[in-house]
């Protein structure tokens, strides 16, 4: 039997110290999927994403089109977050908010040799990648936390986890942070997630595949993660976590099902 749904309704009461978070792969608009291209099934992924019920989204594939339409059908949210190429262009891994949770900085990092240098990319890589890094306040506890939402390379495993490697050094260790995205592997890849492991992060748990190639399953590999670690002082409490897998209209959302959970920040 599947776990109860981790987002809440609007009969399910939330405590004030929780907070809502979703990673999601929408596919990118510019891909050529026939009946299940961007614009026939646009309002079915805005109504998936607002289902979720998310204070805190990691989005990838995400073109500035589809970043303005879905925000044009979320307006408690705002998003923060550059495209993958220079002048902005190209797919962006944004991060969308709303109130309780507020972003107090943010920074784009591209994983190669020059981190702060739009466009750049690692070896044989056939995009760059880049981190989307958001420092944030959950406004009614006042605790602060770190975010990272990636998308990494979708062939080279090396490069994979270079850029776990590079994502460990740029987060603070003095909070504790949240790592999510579609790693393009399996939680299973040692050697991809190692980095983070040895940094302290520990896999938020989800119970079924995330990426269908648009056939609705839920045992395929379950590429989309979320990582969690805990300082000295805060912990994380993972309340509930699923792969959100329900049909909101007659065309599948995405490529990609949502994975959500409900998390805490408590003292250590």
């Amino acid at each position: 039997m599947p776990p109860s749904p981790p987002h809440t309704g609007p009969d399910e009461a939330r405590s004030a110290d929780e907070i809502v978070v979703a990673t999601f792969n929408v596919r990118n608009g510019l891909a050529l999927d026939g009946r299940n291209s961007w614009w026939l099934r646009r309002r079915t992924t805005a109504a998936a994403i607002n289902s979720l019920d998310a204070d805190l989204i990691g989005l990838q594939e995400v073109y500035a089109f589809q970043r303005r339409y879905l925000l044009g059908k979320l307006p408690d949210h705002e998003a923060i977050g550059r495209g993958r190429a220079r002048r902005d262009a190209g797919e962006q891994c944004p991060i969308l908010v709303r109130r309780p949770v507020q972003i107090t900085s943010h920074v784009t990092r591209w994983f190669g040799d020059h981190p702060d240098q739009p466009g750049t990319r690692l070896a044989n890589a056939s995009f760059p990648r880049l981190a989307t890094i958001a420092r944030c306040r959950h406004t009614l506890s006042g605790r602060a936390f770190e975010v990272a939402n990636v998308h990494l390379d979708e062939h080279v495993s090396e490069n994979r986890a270079l850029s776990t490697q590079l994502l460990a050094g740029w987060l603070d260790d003095r909070l504790p942070s949240l790592v999510m995205g579609d790693f393009n592997t399996v939680e299973e890849d040692t050697v991809v997630f190692a980095p983070l492991i040895d940094a302290g992060f520990g896999f938020v748990p989800f119970d079924r595949g995330t990426s269908h190639q648009f056939c609705g399953g839920t045992d395929g590999r379950r590429l989309d993660h979320m990582l969690l670690r805990a300082t000295a002082s805060t912990r994380w409490g993972v309340v509930s976590s699923g792969v959100w897998a329900e049909r909101t209209g007659r065309r599948l959302p995405s490529d990609h099902w949502p994975a959500v959970a409900r998390v805490r920040l408590t003292d250590a």
